[in-house]
């Protein structure tokens, strides 16, 4: 299992298997204590309908082989020690990431919650569920619905805006869960690939979450994408751009003397790619979608 970690956010790949034992901040934990029936498996898809990863080889799925068993509630936990901690009583959690459903519509279905107290209370990323909002970026994903029949890969994304605390350091738990009823219909069940994970940071750090001081026009792309540099000192500055693919390795740098500049992706691979852009003292940071 890959994971790639900037500032206080990160994807997992799922590429390899297992926990990440070398990372005590970011692991996966596949519960088989109390459930040691859990269908969840890092693997290759290869089921009837689910047989390619979004980001080959490997996916996290109900199973690499079977169809999913009846009456059965699964989960596995995402484990993020959040380095900087939420800065204030209405963090922002941001997670993204792409999945490929089939199942019994309704009756059959995931959800993924969090818990920043480790585990005693859990809150839905669900905008019916709870005082958030959970969302897809324009012209690619509506409202997540990780129930039915996707019909491939789609993305999503969920922003969460809740009334809890996170001290600085402490762990915050991200649950994904899929339930069955007792009527079979031997389908493949739910996968995930590439989820990115994202929380508030501490004010004054140099390095920020982009907060309109940088545009990205269209996002998400399959072609080129336009970065505009917002604010009155981003014109006379030598504005240097990285982009960085889901490893963190650097696929694109560039300095430019304008506050924009127009660059091709039509080249990249499908995913989640994070955006850096250094203006003078200042860095800001943005992911970008390519699909």
């Amino acid at each position: 299992m890959k994971i790639f970690g900037q500032a206080n956010h990160y994807v997992i790949s799922f590429e390899g298997t297992g926990l990440n034992e070398n990372d005590p901040g970011h692991k996966l934990f596949i519960d088989t204590i109390s459930n040691p029936d859990n269908i969840w498996q890092i693997g290759h898809p290869d089921k009837t309908i689910f047989n390619t990863a979004h980001s080959s080889p490997n996916v996290i799925v109900t199973d690499t082989l079977n169809s999913y068993p009846v009456n059965d509630t699964s989960s596995f936990t995402i484990i993020h020690l959040s380095n900087f901690g939420w800065a204030n009583d209405m963090p922002n959690i941001f997670i993204d990431g792409w999945y490929n459903v089939n199942s019994d519509t309704l009756t059959d279905y995931a959800y993924i919650d969090f818990s920043p107290d480790h585990g005693n209370t859990w809150y839905y990323l669900d905008s019916a569920l709870n005082n958030g909002c959970c969302f897809g970026p324009p012209n690619l994903q509506e409202l997540p619905t990780f129930t039915g029949n996707s019909f491939g890969w789609k993305y999503f994304h969920y922003c969460l805006c809740a009334s809890v605390t996170l001290p600085y350091g402490d762990t915050v738990l991200y649950r994904f869960t899929f339930i069955s009823d007792n009527i079979q219909t031997n389908k493949d069940g739910i996968m995930f690939d590439d989820l990115y994970f994202e929380d508030d940071q501490v004010d004054g750090i140099i390095e920020f979450q982009n907060d309109n001081l940088i545009s990205i026009i269209p996002n998400p792309t399959t072609n080129s994408i336009n970065i505009m540099i917002n604010g009155n000192d981003a014109t006379n500055e030598k504005n240097d751009i990285s982009i960085f693919n889901a490893m963190g390795k650097i696929i694109y740098q560039n300095r430019i003397s304008s506050n924009q500049t127009t660059i091709d992706l039509s080249s990249f691979a499908k995913g989640i790619y994070f955006i850096k852009v250094q203006s003078g003292d200042k860095i800001y940071t943005d992911k970008v979608i390519v699909y």
